[in-house]
């Protein structure tokens, strides 16, 4: 399950067929110029394509779209078109082809890479083997009416280009949660389940389906009572988040009056209203890649007018804190940074920025500057030691002693936090603790570099457990060292969001929740109806046990009868 909710409709199906296309190389030089030219022109079309797709849409849509747009004129994939094509006399389609699958074998070797890199790439060279071709990619004009749709991949671009209102739902016969689909559905409030194997060959299109996404079940061809049921879960669904929308004015308090403080996770303004409307408490987490990912460069001004903007917003409800930039590992920056080898590992985050001074001081001196009025709190991404924690610290004083000898006005108690994302940081947190004013747990990465395991890999997924008895020590053993130095504390991972985990996470002593927006009216009405002595009494027994099933058991008999309770109180 991806993103929770219920449908009960016809079933649009899409099945993609591969374009058919000849094999057979250019005969000589003049041949292959002309291949080469209609690469040019292929690339062209797909371009316009991806920036009429951007016009109106919000920064995650964007986001997405930028990254597939660099990746069309990556040097490395153009390259090697023009060198099978001019020199192997490959025709154009068979050269794109060609140098899409070498590209995704390099990456498909690495495990540490995100899988939504390799289908940025399968969607560029679907779309230029389908200009070139004057083969459709699927027929989707036919989603004339609200439909569920159960295809065997939706490609990012085809999802844009739908018209959201029409989407009931998404059923797929592969995929996974870290890919841009399951980004965007999430973005676009869509019901969707992955994995689903081959339930596109096995609905028939027009017919009747009903989606269970919470327990990630499609009903074929259903009967009376499967539908009356679905129905009504339906409508269950749907009054439970008008409440959930009512509650948004309330403070996240457990039933023994434990106020837990719920942020939002964003990266740029389009996120902003959601949140406030769903009552978050300030940014936990600003994410700013997005500022080096696209085709704009963002000055200095242009990004102090966008971190006080956020700042401005929020003003009567939390701090922003913002991230500088995480690039690196699966994000790219044009021009910047060499092909490495285990990117996931090597030059990214901190490292990234401290090789690029000129870029990482324009970042810092625009949120000093967008500080003076306060409210806004700066964070450092996968600090590794206190060594680099250090080395950070001063190259950041220097940006500070520069702004004052220009006069430059900036809030010079603006909170500065390190994120704890590594197991080297979690484990050195006692040291770290006395050089910052605040920790924030990014649960994705340490439980992935924690357990050793890629959450994007399908084939190792399922040893990515969060509730691992190492993950839970380290989350305790970060939070009894920032209570020592009495430093503020946060989790800003998938982990502070996951209705599942949220009476683990503040049984371990975590107060300051930040999230996605969509998860802030669930994750507010789940801690109303707990008691936090009780969240701490489980957190204590899962400390105590040795596997993860025993850990899952443990919260789930916890969960359903929290969920008994709340039920009998309405």
């Amino acid at each position: 399950m991806i993103f929770g909710g219920y449908a009960c409709m016809e079933a649009f199906v899409v099945r993609h067929s591969r374009p058919v296309f000849s094999h057979e190389r250019t005969k000589d030089e003049s041949q292959a110029k002309v291949e080469l030219k209609r690469y040019e022109e292929a690339c062209r079309t797909v371009d316009e394509a991806l920036h009429a797709l951007m016009t109106g849409a919000d920064d995650d849509r964007n986001t997405i779209l930028e990254a597939q747009c660099f990746m069309l004129y990556d040097p490395e994939f153009t390259s090697t078109i023009s060198h099978l094509i001019l020199d192997e006399r490959y025709n154009a389609p068979h050269a794109v082809e060609s140098a899409a699958s070498m590209v995704i074998d390099r990456l498909s070797s690495n495990v540490e890479m995100f899988r939504e890199n390799i289908a940025d790439i399968q969607d560029i060279t679907s779309r230029l083997v389908s200009v070139l071709t004057q083969e459709s990619l699927a027929d989707l004009r036919g989603l004339c009416r609200r439909s569920v749709i159960v295809a065997d991949t939706i490609l990012p671009s085809e999802l844009l280009s739908l018209d959201p209102s029409l989407i009931g739902a998404i059923c797929l016969d592969g995929g996974g949660p870290t890919s841009h689909v399951a980004i965007l559905a999430r973005a676009m409030d869509i019901p969707c389940v992955f994995a689903l194997r081959d339930a596109s060959r096995k609905v028939t299109g027009g017919s009747l389906v009903a989606l269970d996404a919470f327990q990630a079940v499609l009903y074929v061809d259903p009967d009376e009572d499967t539908v009356s049921r679905i129905r009504k879960a339906m409508e269950h669904h749907r009054m439970q988040e008008l409440e959930m929308e009512e509650d948004a004015v309330l403070p996240a308090m457990t039933r023994d009056g434990v106020h837990i403080h719920l942020e939002c996770n964003i990266e740029g303004l389009d996120f902003v209203d959601g949140a406030l409307k769903n009552g978050a408490e300030g940014v936990g987490l600003f994410r700013t890649e997005f500022l080096l990912m696209g085709d704009h460069e963002y000055d200095e001004d242009e990004q102090v007018g966008i971190y006080r903007e956020v700042a401005r917003r929020f003003a009567r409800r939390g701090d922003v804190t913002i991230r500088t930039y995480d690039m690196g590992a699966d994000k790219f920056v044009k021009g910047l940074g060499d092909e490495e080898a285990n990117p996931a590992l090597g030059l990214r985050a901190v490292r990234f920025c401290m090789s690029h001074e000129d870029m990482f001081r324009t970042q810092l001196r625009a949120i000093l500057r967008a500080s003076a009025e306060g409210g806004i709190r700066i964070m450092f991404p996968m600090i590794s030691s206190v060594d680099e924690l250090d080395e950070v610290l001063s190259f950041f004083n220097e940006v500070k002693l520069e702004c004052r000898s220009q006069g430059l006005r900036f809030d010079e108690n603006m909170p500065v936090g390190t994120m704890i994302e590594v197991p080297s940081a979690a484990i050195t947190s006692d040291l770290l603790a006395g050089r910052v004013d605040f920790f924030s747990v990014g649960t994705n990465d340490l439980t992935q570099y924690t357990v050793a395991v890629d959450r994007g890999n399908e084939k190792t997924a399922y040893l990515y457990k969060e509730c691992h008895s190492a993950m839970l020590r380290l989350l305790d053993l970060t939070r009894r060292n920032a209570d020592a130095a009495a430093i503020d504390l946060a989790i800003c991972g998938e982990m502070a969001g996951n209705p599942d985990l949220i009476p683990l996470v503040v049984g371990l002593g975590y107060r300051r929740l930040s999230m996605n927006p969509a998860s802030l009216l669930p994750a507010r009405r789940l801690i109303r109806g707990m008691e936090c002595r009780k969240a701490e009494e489980l957190a204590k027994k899962a400390l105590d046990m040795t596997s993860c099933r025993d850990v899952e058991a443990l919260l789930e008999k916890f969960n359903a009868e929290t969920r008994d309770n709340e039920q009998g109180r309405h």
